[in-house]
């Protein structure tokens, strides 16, 4: 069991409200009062970040329309500085809701990943779990491209 592990499932304790209440480590890229965008301590590839709300939101069902804007220009704030600093050749977003829909942590977030030119078995394979030292090289490698996109 991971230390993760803990944070998953319908009935489990929110990971992402323990982070905005600093109860929980995460290296965050881009903080506005409305949105945190985090570093993806689950890793898809090198730049993965979550795109949060502060506020507890379950799911993309219940997510307030004044919300859904932030979270779309963080994410693609996020996706241009990661096409940068990574050299990415292209984003993709995604967003899972509910167990069915493959929604593990509830609380909205919306996954930016970026991609390369055949990395489709990387891509489509379980996350992997990523030191806090790796966490904070892509947070300040991501700072600095935000600063210039």
């Amino acid at each position: 069991m991971t230390e993760l592990s803990r944070w998953f499932g319908e009935n489990a304790p929110c990971w992402v409200c323990a982070v905005v209440n600093g109860t929980a480590r995460a290296y965050a890229v881009l903080e506005t009062p409305e949105i945190l965008v985090l570093v993806a301590p689950l890793s898809l590839g090198t730049g993965h970040t979550l795109v949060v709300p502060r506020r507890h939101v379950r799911d993309l069902y219940t997510l307030p329309e004044e919300l859904a804007g932030s979270v779309l220009s963080a994410a693609s704030r996020v996706a241009r500085a990661a096409k940068q600093a990574f050299a990415a050749d292209g984003i993709t977003l995604r967003q899972h809701n509910e167990a069915a829909g493959g929604q593990e942590v509830y609380h909205f977030h919306l996954h930016v990943v970026p991609r390369f030119c055949r990395d489709v078995e990387r891509f489509n394979a379980p996350p992997k779990l990523i030191r806090f030292e790796e966490q904070q090289a892509i947070a300040e490698r991501l700072r600095t491209a935000l600063a210039a996109v």
